[in-house]
């Protein structure tokens, strides 16, 4: 779609861009971020490839907001209790920035690639991207810029409700958010072959049975989840995309939740994770060393209950895995 080598430009800002930080970090342009910093978090406020129900533009600033919650003890001596993790946690240790959203271009799929891509590169060279959705087709791009930083085939953590491997769409093309796996698998450093998916439900394309057992995808189901548990299902998708990678990129939809715990989402499949398995999913994740990049997509603000619940459930599922992965103590 675009050279390797193009960068993203900067553009006049969005009407719905760059509201508020994540757990109220200071706010730092990408160029910007130093050595010290852990985490960088950035939205991508953009849905010009949904297929059915728009919204996600506002994922980013709703995630954002509903972070400020879990904020609250930042600051107190000894931190917080997270009796989730039944661990502390003390925010203040963590150097976490937020570098505001990408500069998307809401009727141009192609030129989002280009800012998606060039974005996460230079977030990458310097801390842990967090990514903000935005819907689903943006994890390409940004699978591609975090690969480029890397220069290493990249395995793939995947939650979702569905599989999004259709190659091409005779209604939506090649690039749109049911087609960004499909494109990961033809990068430069992705493949199938490093590709685990937890919470696989609903329709799917008939072929998509071969799919999986010709190409060496690896595949936890909605079922899988409700047989064996959450646990078993997330320790074989971690042992399929680190078997031969040394670094893993993880995306979560957050249709991976129910829609009883998750309404705000434009694709929304019902027999999908409580909220508690997605939390605890992300605790486990958290644990994994080998991912080195991720974002949380397809929250829709507009399509959300009055309580923010679906935003909520987001923000935490992210605060939750940061925990995990940089806070937790004895």
């Amino acid at each position: 779609m675009t050279s390797d080598n193009t960068h993203y430009t900067d553009l006049p800002e969005l009407s719905f861009a760059n509201s508020g930080t994540f757990l109220k970090a200071p706010r730092v342009d990408p160029q910007g971020l130093s050595a010290d910093v852990d985490v960088a978090v950035f939205g991508a406020p953009y849905d010009g490839a949904v297929s059915r129900r728009p919204g996600t533009r506002y994922g980013p600033a709703a995630l954002r907001a509903e972070s400020g919650w879990y904020d609250h003890f930042a600051g107190v001596p000894g931190g917080a209790y997270n009796a989730d993790l039944n661990a502390h946690v003390a925010h203040e240790s963590l150097t976490i920035r937020d570098c505001g959203d990408v500069p998307t271009v809401p009727n141009s799929v192609e030129r989002t690639y280009t800012q998606v891509r060039g974005y996460t590169r230079t977030v990458a060279k310097q801390a842990f991207p967090v990514l903000l959705g935005g819907d689903h087709y943006l994890t390409y791009p940004a699978f591609c810029g975090f690969a480029d930083t890397v220069e290493a085939d990249v395995g793939l953590i995947h939650l979702d409700a569905h599989s999004d491997t259709i190659a091409d769409s005779d209604l939506y093309g090649d690039h749109w958010h049911g087609s960004p796996m499909a494109r990961i698998d033809e990068s430069t450093y992705g493949s199938y072959d490093n590709h685990a998916m937890v919470g696989i439900r609903g329709y799917e394309s008939a072929g998509f049975p071969e799919l999986v057992e010709s190409t060496g995808l690896h595949v936890e189901y909605a079922r899988d989840v409700q047989n064996d548990g959450i646990d078993s299902c997330l320790e074989r998708a971690i042992a399929h995309a680190t078997a031969n990678t040394d670094v893993v990129y993880l995306t979560v939809d957050i249709d991976a939740a129910d829609p009883s715990f998750a309404p705000g989402t434009g694709t929304p499949e019902p027999g999908g994770l409580s909220s508690a398995q997605l939390l605890a999913a992300m605790d486990r994740l958290g644990e994994c060393s080998q991912i080195g990049a991720m974002d949380l997509m397809e929250v829709s603000p507009p399509l959300d209950d009055d309580s923010g619940t679906t935003a909520m459930l987001g923000a935490k599922a992210i605060v939750q895995f940061l925990e995990s992965r940089f806070l937790t103590t004895e």
